[in-house]
């Protein structure tokens, strides 16, 4: 079975980039903050947010604990957007 290409530009990876701005800004954090959090530079949470870099798994669940997020219900939420 072929492996789907995937692109940083693909619809649904749009879709994550964007929720995980929104559990930012729902935890009222600015980029700054939450790169504090994460032990990264702030360019790096505004690459992600921007488009120009992927989401590691395990940056992805460190940013949503961060922001006081389940990375499960996150999931969720991404996976019920359609």
């Amino acid at each position: 079975m072929a492996v789907p290409s995937v692109s940083i530009y693909h619809r649904n990876y749009e879709q994550i980039r964007n929720l995980l701005r929104l559990i930012r800004l729902e935890a009222e954090l600015t980029q700054t903050q939450l790169a504090e959090r994460l032990g990264v530079g702030q360019s790096y949470v505004s690459k992600i947010e921007r488009g120009e870099s992927f989401v590691d798994l395990l940056i992805y669940v460190k940013w949503c604990e961060a922001c006081g997020a389940a990375p499960g219900e996150t999931l969720d939420r991404f996976l019920t957007r359609g």
